[in-house]
Formats: C-alpha cells, structure tokens, sequence
C-alpha cells in the first residue's frame, strides 16, 4: 500500500462564479406577517411557517403581546438577528424526560433538486429563562409527507440531513449563533420541519441555571444551493497502480468553460500539499 494518499482535486480557476443563491425557504426571516402575535402557539401567524405537530412552537414580534414580544418575552429577552421578529420552541420542558415535548417549526419550500448540495443555516439563541442548553438542534426535510402531523408532542423519530451536533450544547443567550451543515439531496424534498431531534451519538444537555427546560429563538433560515464544485472523492489510500474515478458536482456556476483543467494531486509523505505534490491525473 502507498502510505498517506490523500487526494484533493485541485480545481484550475478559469470560470465565473455567481455569488447570488436563491434562498429555497420562503420568510426565512419571519418578517412577513398577518397579525401581530397576541399568544403563544402562533407560528402560523408569519406564514408560510407552522407548528409541525401537537407541540405549539410561537411566533415573537415587536408588535406582539407582551408574552410573545421582542426583545423582551416570557422565554428572555433577544433582539431579532434580522428585521423585528423571530419564531421560538422547546427543545424539551422537563430535563427528566426531554423526549416527552419537543416544539417544532416547518414550512413549504422550493423543491430541491436530486444529486445536488445544498447550504443549510440560520441563527439560533438559547433564551435566557432556559435551564438548559442541548446539542440536538437540526433539520429535517421531507416531500409528499403530512403537512402536519398532530399525532402527538413528542420528539420526532425522524432522522434529520442536517444537525448541528458539531457546535456542541449551544448556551450563548446574548448573542445569535449561525450554525451552518451541509448535505445532498437525494430526493425534491419540499418541506422543511426546524427543531431537536436526538443525535445518533445521544442528547447532550448542560445546566446553566434553575429552570428546569430548554427554548430556543430560530431566525435568518436559509437553504440554498452550496456555491462552486465540491470534490466528492472520500477515499484516503489506494493501491499502487490502482485507478480510479473522482467525481464532482458543480453549483452555482454561470460559465464552465472548456479550457478548465481539473488536475488530481498526490501529497507528500507527511499529508501536506504545500511541497513535494505530484500531479497523477489532469
């Protein structure tokens, strides 16, 4: 075996990039609305969005009561990460039994298109009366499925594309924190559903105060095409003499022209691509 083959496509650039992506999610920033929310459990309020199942997510706006108010609402006090609103849920109301009551939020959204990447991100808050902080928040996306399902408030079984485990618990109740994933649709999913979910790893939860539940702010969705060509090689050691195929997608690219040169390079012995590389494909 050839020790330390690790292959990178080192992408000639001879092409122009658009750098606009068309946000697949409708009010994204919960901004659009048709009234001002007067309780809680009024996601429905900045539409497209909705609760997702049993579990009553809110909608929070300047021009709301002062229970679901912005900055200051019964969950803490935040302002908006864009504009003046933002949508809000448990990830769970009792650490004892965090799988019992989950809020979730959904929406309709552009298909997506089959084989190709896309850019998962928003901005999320821990609210400040929270006495937890967990590390389960992602998304889920689905087509021709229930537009909503009150079949229960439990957490979803589902597994989610996206979760931002890798931010670990987020507990920062000051500031917004933009949490970004990536995956590739296998399918026109054309729904989107916002909220906890339970990690294959399982929920980490930190306690930061007395309460005994865990809320989080959710603004700024966006899901968009990933800009430019993703190397989608995974391998790390081949054989001396092998070949082999490294394909590619490319996203977001006005012009590919027919002069670019795709080369594959070697690295050398220590893993590094700054010196001693060989081209072994182009």
């Amino acid at each position: 075996m050839v020790r330390n083959l690790l292959l990178f496509a080192f992408i000639m650039l001879f092409f122009s990039v658009n750098t606009y992506a068309q946000n697949m999610v409708s009010n994204g920033n919960f901004e659009t609305y048709t009234s001002c929310p007067s309780s809680f459990s009024q996601t429905a309020n900045a539409p497209p969005w909705r609760a997702y199942h049993g579990g009553s997510s809110d909608y929070l706006h300047v021009c709301g009561n002062p229970n679901v108010s912005v900055p200051s609402n019964t969950f803490g006090w935040q302002n908006a990460a864009s504009g003046n609103a933002y949508a809000g849920g448990y990830s769970f109301t009792s650490v004892s039994s965090v799988n019992g009551y989950t809020e979730y939020i959904a929406a309709p959204i552009t298909a997506l298109t089959i084989g190709a990447q896309y850019e998962v991100s928003m901005s999320v808050s821990l609210s400040n009366m929270s006495g937890y902080a967990n590390n389960g928040l992602g998304v889920f996306f689905y087509d021709n499925g229930p537009t909503t399902t009150l079949t229960g408030s439990a957490t979803l079984s589902v597994t989610p594309q996206v979760l931002y485990t890798s931010y670990g618990a987020i507990t920062d109740t000051q500031n917004w924190v933009r949490v970004t994933g990536y995956f590739i649709a296998d399918s026109a999913y054309d729904n989107i559903v916002i909220g906890r979910f339970n990690p294959p790893g399982g929920l980490t939860t930190t306690g930061l105060g007395s309460g005994n539940y865990s809320y989080y702010y959710v603004d700024s969705v966006v899901v968009k095409l990933a800009t430019g060509i993703n190397n989608l090689y995974a391998d790390s050691m081949i054989c001396a003499g092998d070949t082999f195929q490294v394909p590619y997608t490319i996203n977001n690219v006005n012009n590919f022209n027919s002069g670019n040169v795709f080369s594959v390079q070697l690295s050398n012995a220590s893993g590094s691509f700054a010196s001693g590389t060989t081209t072994i494909g182009t």
